[in-house]
């Protein structure tokens, strides 16, 4: 089976031009939401939609937070399309040029999936992307949830490997007792194949999630140096996120 759950390829906050879905181009961005988002959520940051897009598209989505905000601060599009998906193929592209992140203190969460249900004493948070550094890089810091771990999750940290613009980003995850999770983190401009992964979690205890059944993307539980450094004018970019529950999407 190779059913496409949704897909928003050109205006993160509008499906409105071409991309994965191969809509017609339009000539402006809007600010309505459209499908696959439910609601765009925002306390103390911005989320809106942008011209100037990636890999050909018309838009992106671009995010901030307010320097000096709360650590309830957030600004980001929310999918409530899955339900208690048991595979879940997902890909994003994501641009943090405009921080100059590299200081290892500094991160907040970009791309969340979120599960039906949650283990006992574990967050509803099935998967996290952090945008963060290493002390010389940008990096993701993927969390990948395990209650075989102490913690609850697996994690990895991966270079972005265009620190000067748009990286693309993908996901395979599977749910049970001994699942996986593939990833790959690319540079936009970067032909991208299903067998070469930039990493895998594996044998990954995620069945009491229950299942993916929402999506965040934008910027959400920053910590207090990511909000005390940055401003409402240190954008982050999103765009062209396409979910599925069968088959590689690539670009």
């Amino acid at each position: 089976m190779n059913t496409k759950m949704k897909t928003l390829s050109l205006a993160v906050l509008g499906l409105v031009g071409f991309g994965a879905a191969g809509a017609a181009m339009a000539q402006t961005c809007p600010s309505n939401l459209s499908p696959p988002w439910s609601l765009v959520s925002t306390l103390q940051g911005t989320a809106t939609s942008q011209s100037g897009g990636y890999d050909g598209t018309q838009c992106r989505l671009r995010v901030a937070l307010n320097q000096n905000s709360s650590p309830a601060a957030k600004a980001f599009v929310l999918d409530q399309t899955p339900a208690s998906e048991q595979r879940y193929r997902v890909q994003f592209i994501v641009d943090t040029s405009g921080l100059g992140l590299t200081q290892a203190n500094r991160n907040a969460a970009a791309f969340q999936i979120l599960g039906a249900s949650a283990p006992a004493g574990a967050s509803g948070r099935l998967v996290s992307v952090l945008i963060t550094g290493n002390g010389s890089s940008a990096i993701l810091r993927i969390f990948a949830g395990d209650t075989n771990t102490g913690g609850f999750y697996q994690a990895a940290d991966v270079v972005l490997p265009n620190q000067a613009g748009a990286n693309r980003v993908e996901f395979d995850l599977t749910i049970g007792a001994a699942a996986t999770m593939k990833y790959w983190v690319n540079d936009v401009a970067t032909a991208t194949t299903e067998g070469s992964t930039t990493g895998t979690f594996t044998n990954l205890a995620n069945s009491g999630w229950g299942g993916v059944d929402q999506a965040t993307l934008g910027l959400s539980t920053a910590n207090t140096f990511y909000r005390q450094n940055f401003t409402n004018t240190s954008y982050v970019y999103f765009d062209q996120f396409d979910s599925r529950r069968q088959s590689f999407i690539g670009n």
